[in-house]
């Protein structure tokens, strides 16, 4: 079933980047004069455009590879967003400096890999012979490099707001440009998608045919239509601070316009993963009508994931868990039959504690059993290290509180009476308390039991049971599930071959049932809703209330979409952003899993960080560039 991945070692594309970047071919690379005369290397020259895409060379450097030249910037993006926490010395300096930089790691690392991607796109459309190839590949083959393109310029103008367009072939001593305004950024995109859409030889679908995952028209409606939500959110007053909002007559035709091209996604042939939600994220169903655009992985060096090394704890392939869900995430998820969760639901008294006094609730079971006399059959070992953990935790909450709350037999049942009848999807999503999940340990490299438990004794590596152990053990955190292999098919956490949805279907449908909300057309929207809760094993939503309607369209997109780069475009869109990552504030700090601060620094919101300014070495190379000049510094 896999994988459509040409080894560029011998034919990869050489790039024009007006990055700074040397456009210099190795000898094992094919050269410009030659890539395109033949069908075969037209072909993989084509293939070769998701190459920039790729971090070739990364290590764990989450926001730059260690070679600094670019690739998509998965973990950087995931932890900018309210879903993730990025962790250890890996912060997003986006978020982690109350000053914003503009030369920011993010800033580079984003303009860097997507204008090497855009600039290659620019070659492959200049250097394609329809003589060589004949008629039809090259009209999919323009498409493709197009929709690449265009999908590069997307994330962009979502992150820049305003951006330099280049859609010629370029060196770089003429890549002179200054930005473009965000009207014109999204009309170009709107309007190469409208090309691509209208050349009836490029493919409907990329599940089929020859050109298997490739760009399609389903990804043109797709990238479209997010256009039109972009404009219909009216950022104009954000991106300038003296700019006047659009009418609303003028949102509620982008949002129809959105919703006509969402609903051509689906005609297009794709539509909802229909099989057990988790098995979606497997290696083994990662090709299917849900994934519109995915960027694919193998196994093979320079082309394989180091997703597992950044999500998993040391319990799993030895990982360092760079990324944790955010506590307020965790306690967004729903009860199972739909209502808000409320920690006063389980502890009555949860609000009158002290946030550190909270962790109460969370201590495994036993510990006073340890403090005047050893166990039967418990090691010394054990014996004096639960006991030396149950001094520290009455030190740290008082003893009055460890009196009146713990409970030395049923602790961990009460604290599962929190999870167990939530969501379906949280335990599938996220590693919660006192609950067996399965990782593969280093040691036997196969899965065993493990399970979050508060204090952490000690690894038990190779042994069923064990407690989890994520890089930071001196805190207890939420890690994830989603997107952790447990089947075999990863046995190290250098080399994962599943692939990463750029784009896949149900993020169409969600931003579809929004488009109808926004233009009257509740049970619509409801209906389209409905079919996602109910894939999630959730309770259709009843509520004709827009209101009620487009807060469970928001609580299903986070839900849905958590950990895939994702949401921080959507916050930023919905004009959530300070009020889900900052909790409404100007300083926040990430919560522990009972919601208490400290445990690593803090992030910094204000105003006017959105849109993030042109990198700080992209302006001194092009004195054109303009630079934001609110909250930014150079």
């Amino acid at each position: 079933m896999k994988k459509h991945i040409i080894s560029l070692s011998a034919c990869l594309l050489v790039l024009c980047s007006c990055t700074g970047l040397l456009d210099t071919a190795p000898r094992s690379q094919i050269s410009d004069n030659t890539m395109w005369t033949t069908p075969s290397l037209s072909r993989a020259g084509i293939d070769g455009l998701m190459n920039t895409l790729y971090r070739h060379y990364d290590g764990l450097s989450t926001i730059t590879p260690k070679n600094g030249t670019g690739g998509l910037n998965r973990v950087g993006l995931e932890g900018m967003g309210y879903t993730s926490i990025l962790d250890a010395g890996s912060e997003c300096s986006f978020i982690k400096n109350a000053t914003k930089k503009a030369d920011g790691t993010e800033n580079s690392a984003e303009w860097k890999s997507m204008y090497q991607t855009i600039h290659a796109c620019n070659k492959a459309i200049a250097r394609l012979n329809k003589d060589v190839v004949g008629d039809k590949m090259y009209e999919q083959y323009i498409c493709e490099a197009k929709m690449i393109r265009a999908f590069c310029y997307t994330r962009l103008v979502m992150l820049f707001g305003e951006v330099p367009i280049y859609l010629d072939e370029v060196e770089d001593v003429n890549c002179t440009k200054t930005q473009d305004v965000w009207d014109e950024c999204w009309k170009m995109i709107i309007d190469e998608c409208t090309e691509c859409i209208d050349n009836s030889v490029f493919q409907t679908n990329n599940f089929t045919g020859d050109r298997l995952y490739k760009p399609s028209k389903g990804m043109a409606y797709a990238l479209r239509g997010n256009a039109y939500m972009w404009l219909a959110a009216d950022k104009n007053p954000e991106i300038y601070p003296d700019g006047t909002h659009i009418s609303e007559e003028q949102i509620k035709e982008y949002y129809t316009l959105a919703a006509a091209d969402f609903a051509k996604v689906k005609e297009c042939g794709f539509g909802l993963w229909t099989g057990e939600w988790e098995a979606l994220f497997s290696y083994e169903n990662e090709h299917n009508k849900e994934m519109i655009f995915p960027l694919e992985f193998t196994f093979t060096e320079g082309f394989s994931s180091i997703w597992q090394w950044v999500i998993g704890t040391r319990s799993h392939l030895n990982s360092w868990t760079r990324l944790v869900p955010s506590t307020a995430f965790v306690d967004d998820f729903e009860w199972n039959d739909g209502r808000a969760f409320n920690w006063k639901e389980i502890f009555p008294d949860w609000n009158k504690l002290q946030d550190s006094q909270r962790e109460v609730f969370f201590l495994r079971d036993s510990l006073s059993s340890y403090r005047d006399s050893v166990a039967a059959h418990t090691s010394v070992e054990k014996y004096i290290t639960l006991n030396g953990q149950l001094e520290k935790v009455i030190s740290r909450i008082g003893e009055d509180i460890y009196d009146k709350y713990y409970l030395n037999t049923g602790n961990e049942a009460r604290l599962r009476t929190a999870y167990d009848g939530r969501d379906p999807r949280l335990d599938k999503t996220v590693v919660t308390p006192y609950k067996k999940h399965q990782f593969i340990n280093e040691t036997s490299l196969k899965a065993i039991d493990f399970q979050l438990r508060w204090p952490r004794f000690k690894r038990q590596d190779g042994e069923p049971d064990s407690d989890l152990w994520p890089e930071f053990a001196s805190n207890m955190v939420y890690t994830w599930n989603k997107g952790i292999v447990n089947d075999g098919s990863t046995l190290d956490r250098w080399y994962d071959g599943t692939d990463w949805p750029l784009i896949r279907y149900t993020e169409i449908q969600l931003m579809w049932a929004e488009a109808l909300l926004a233009t009257g057309q509740v049970a619509d929207a409801v209906n389209l809703l409905n079919e996602v809760r109910t894939r999630g094993g959730m309770p259709a939503v009843t509520s004709m209330d827009p209101a009620d309607v487009l807060k469970e369209i928001r609580y299903e997109t986070r839900v849905e979409l958590c950990l895939e780069g994702k949401d921080f475009f959507y916050e930023i869109r919905w004009n959530t952003f300070k009020q889900k990552k900052f909790n409404n504030k100007s300083f926040w700090d990430p919560r522990s899993c009972w919601n208490q601060g400290g445990w690593k620094t803090g992030y910094y919101y204000v105003e006017h960080m959105w849109p993030l300014s042109a990198p700080l070495d992209e302006i001194v190379m092009n004195a054109n560039l303009k630079r934001r000049p609110w909250c930014w510094t150079y």
